[in-house]
């Protein structure tokens, strides 16, 4: 074995530890999942859950001035009442050049449509698109610089 240093998985995840995970979800019993497979992972430093895509849409508009405080990583469902997950990119999309770092956006849907994935293709704020529920390759792969 030669004399480099090794890294374990635990330390290369903690490198590319996410900052901020938004899970955007109506779905309750989904969101406690989610968010527990996300913690038993160890991959965000902080997770924030929205049951109502309008109030995480809020919490943005009021603290783009606050780096620190927005996700870097936000997964969405789509259909969801109030504000669904299309209205909530098409509300970031607006304000996309005003966004003071980088965020990556998940699609998080149980529908599988085509034409929804059509659809998500043509926001290029969206990095993917994911199916429920979550897998742990999933969430790890989130830590990465590829896309899923």
């Amino acid at each position: 074995m030669s004399s480099g240093i090794v890294f374990s998985l635990l330390q290369i995840l903690v490198m590319n530890q996410i900052g901020r995970v938004f899970l955007i979800d109506d779905d309750s019993i989904h969101l406690q999942v989610a968010r527990r497979m996300i913690e038993q992972q160890g991959v965000a430093e902080n997770i924030i859950c929205y049951m109502e895509a309008d109030l995480a849409f809020a919490f943005i508009m009021n603290h783009l001035g606050l780096p620190a405080l927005l996700p870097d990583v936000i997964l969405l469902d789509l259909n969801m009442p109030v504000m669904n997950g299309w209205e909530f990119l098409d509300a970031m999309q607006r304000f996309k050049d005003r966004w003071p770092k980088p965020v990556r956006i998940y699609v998080l849907t149980s529908s599988l449509n085509e034409s929804d994935l059509h659809l998500v293709k043509s926001y290029d704020m969206v990095t993917g698109y994911l199916a429920k529920p979550l897998t742990k390759d999933v969430i790890l792969s989130l830590c990465g610089d590829k896309q899923v």
